[in-house]
């Protein structure tokens, strides 16, 4: 009777012979015995494995090779020359990688060295007082005091002059149209001459102690400006009233006429610019010299307000600035 599957999934094969009437007893027999007795299948744990064959070394498979062939003396001669070569190659190949082994850990052990050498050194923890918050009162006096010095007239003492700030025939703004003439200046103690109606009332409650003023004529001679600067206390003052005008009190800054170009400015409708600079309110009336009405704040009416109020007035005060 042929067996299935062995435990490994292995075929069994059959022995072929001429059977006998002994051997059909002999089969009767022990297909009874199957029929009757159990059957039992070893595990691969269990199951006894053959013995395995003795390992031979590549020399001695070629060698055997060569004679399974009958190969000739000088053939046998060549395969050793192989042999020879193949084993000195692999022992230059055995020497070069344990070079590059050896190379590569001296690398590393330098790599670590060097970044021993130029570690931070360790640092001593922080003791309490060194870690206890920092009051007010300490970091005030710690840090330096930085004082704009034009932003009171306690730290700008000196009072503006003519000289200063309209001191030639003419003045040039860096970077404007050209000349404007000087046709008039003047100093006034008294800051609401300065202003018309409540302009004029809140600069005489203020602590506004002079303003400085020109009359200038723009370089292609169209238009006339007043152009002054206030003196007050500090930058608060000066930018509430800067404030006030804005808002749209009644008044405004006066004109200062002058002979030839600035003598009708004033009469007709003009147009101001102002801003602050520290304690200073700076200002600029324009109006035409053929004496329209000034209406419209073009292109040319703000190429006025930009030379004279935020390039020329600024750049005279702005040495003020200056700390020693």
């Amino acid at each position: 009777m042929a067996h299935g599957p062995s435990p490994f999934g292995v075929p069994q094969r059959e022995e072929r012979h001429e059977h006998t009437v002994e051997d059909f007893d002999r089969a009767e027999h022990i297909d009874r015995a199957h029929r009757t007795a159990p059957t039992m299948r070893l595990s691969p744990e269990e199951t006894p494995l053959p013995p395995m064959p003795a390992q031979r070394s590549a020399e001695e498979e070629m060698q055997g090779h060569l004679d399974r062939i009958q190969a000739s003396r000088p053939l046998r001669r060549a395969a050793q020359r192989a042999r020879r070569r193949t084993r000195w190659w692999l022992i230059v190949l055995a020497v070069v990688s344990g070079l590059a082994v050896v190379a590569a850990c001296g690398a590393g052990a330098f790599i670590v060295l060097r970044e021993g050498e130029t570690a931070p050194t360790t640092q001593h923890a922080p003791s309490a007082e060194d870690t206890r918050p920092q009051s007010s009162e300490d970091a005030s006096s710690a840090a330096p005091g930085v004082v704009d010095p034009i932003e009171q007239r306690a730290t700008d003492p000196e009072p503006i002059t003519v000289a200063e700030l309209f001191g030639s025939s003419s003045v040039t703004p860096a970077g404007g149209a050209g000349a404007y003439e000087v046709l008039a200046t003047e100093e006034l103690a008294d800051c609401s001459e300065a202003g018309l109606d409540e302009l004029a009332e809140l600069l005489a409650d203020s602590g506004c102690t002079q303003t400085v003023r020109a009359t200038l004529a723009s370089p292609d001679g169209e238009y006339a400006a007043t152009a002054g600067v206030l003196n007050l206390e500090d930058a608060a003052e000066a930018e509430g009233l800067r404030d006030a005008v804005e808002a749209g009190l009644e008044g405004g800054f006066a004109a200062l006429r002058s002979d030839g170009a600035g003598a009708d400015l004033g009469r007709a409708a003009t147009m101001v610019g102002y801003n602050t600079y520290g304690h200073y309110l700076m200002y600029v009336v324009i109006g035409r010299t053929d004496g329209e009405d000034l209406e419209d704040a073009d292109e040319a009416v703000m190429a006025v307000v930009n030379d004279i109020l935020d390039v020329w007035l600024v750049d005279q005060l702005l040495p003020r600035r200056s700390v020693e």
